[in-house]
């Protein structure tokens, strides 16, 4: 299937959020991600959220400074 990850089209690897973060090496526990329109905070359960043909993935992560 068909993605948008971080503004590039691509061919999604998983058949959930969960696994395409974990294929892409994104620590889930310290970024935000939205897509398809929803934002997911750190720690949420992205196992639970299918992809689907067109999606839209972006990733922010999150950082401490000063």
């Amino acid at each position: 299937m068909t993605i948008s990850y971080q503004g590039k089209t691509e061919t999604a690897e998983g058949r959930t959020l969960a696994e395409l973060m974990s294929a892409k090496g994104v620590d889930t526990a310290k970024a935000i991600v939205e897509a398809g329109g929803e934002i997911y905070a750190p720690g949420s359960d992205l196992g639970a959220v299918a992809l689907t043909e067109g999606m839209e993935v972006n990733v922010f992560r999150v950082v401490a400074g000063g």
